[in-house]
């Protein structure tokens, strides 16, 4: 959806990272991103 993209762009640009197109197929759901978030390093 249009707001996943949007939290994708803002994900990469505030945490300085870049989101595959692999790993963004993963990310359903806000537990997903906090998963993907924890497992770069993100706290």
């Amino acid at each position: 959806s249009l707001d996943l993209v949007e939290l994708i762009m803002e994900m990469e640009e505030n945490f300085g990272l870049q989101i595959s197109d692999e790993e963004l197929g993963k990310i359903r759901t806000i537990g997903d991103v906090i998963a993907f978030l924890k497992s770069k390093g993100v706290s």
